[in-house]
């Protein structure tokens, strides 16, 4: 199994003055296995992994389809969406799971609001998105991978996945606070997580700052190394840093943390691909 990012910022995709290392777009990951692609949120990374794939491997991204998990509705998980080039294609089919939010149909509910004056063409008609509802809890399977969806401790109903192929498992947790999260939700937490392969874990905001941003559904590179202590994962992947930090600030965080107890902790950057 390999894991690529294409988008590790939170909020808004930034564009910093000479660049970046770890890059500017917003949440979008990559699970590759026996040649099977998975996209966990469609944030701006999403573009990035569409030139680089078309680019590379025509053929191959010339398939009927593509899936992607959607965590959460915010806009920095799936401002990619809107400009995905393959879903204008007749015989391509874009499979998008997530789970329901309201009366409304799963298409309105994800991409009603891409039409004029919102965005310049209506998405519903343009292109060929099939929604597909999940249940927080209830595992489904998509391609070989089996997925487990589970509440997060974030606004609007944010969801959390345990990913396995069978062989190797990841734990998608951006987006979620573990400070003040309720004994039974924690406790699940942690059955999830324990001993897994990789734990991609919200690292929004510098430990200092987090009282501010107390309540706002992020977590901190501690809380993350405080989960690592209690469920002994392989590896931890910090990402979704917030977008007024910059790559000294970063280079900062990642030099205050040593590797412990077997659990190998990475700081995320656009472009960093990882074998479990």
């Amino acid at each position: 199994m390999r894991i690529k990012v294409y988008g590790c910022r939170g909020s808004v995709p930034i564009a910093p003055v000479g660049g970046s290392y770890y890059g500017g777009n917003t949440s979008c990951m990559v699970i590759k296995s026996s040649g099977r692609r998975l996209v966990v949120d469609a944030g701006s990374g999403l573009m990035q992994l569409f030139h680089e794939a078309y680019t590379q491997d025509k053929k191959t991204f010339s398939a009927t389809t593509c899936n992607i998990l959607l965590s959460h509705l915010h806009y920095d998980h799936m401002i990619g969406l809107g400009t995905f080039q393959p879903s204008w294609k007749r015989h391509y089919h874009t499979n998008i799971y997530t789970c329901s939010r309201d009366k409304r149909s799963l298409k309105e509910q994800v991409i009603g609001h891409y039409r004029p004056p919102n965005w310049p063409y209506d998405l519903q008609t343009a292109c060929k998105f099939v929604f597909k509802e999940v249940v927080s809890g209830v595992p489904f399977y998509v391609e070989h991978f089996t997925v487990t969806p589970f509440w997060a401790n974030h606004p609007d109903m944010t969801q959390s996945f345990h990913i396995t192929d069978g062989h190797k498992t990841v734990v998608y947790l951006l987006d979620s606070e573990i400070e003040g999260m309720d004994e039974a939700h924690y406790n699940e937490l942690l059955a999830f997580c324990r001993g897994v392969d990789l734990v991609v874990f919200d690292a929004a905001y510098a430990v200092a700052d987090y009282p501010r941003y107390k309540g706002w559904g992020h977590s901190t590179i501690n809380h993350g190394i405080t989960l690592a202590r209690a469920c002994t994962p392989k590896r931890m992947l910090f990402s979704h840093f917030a977008q007024h930090y910059s790559d000294a600030e970063l280079d900062a965080w990642a030099n205050l943390y040593a590797n412990e107890n077997g659990c190998e902790f990475i700081m995320a950057r656009d472009g960093l691909e990882l074998r479990l």
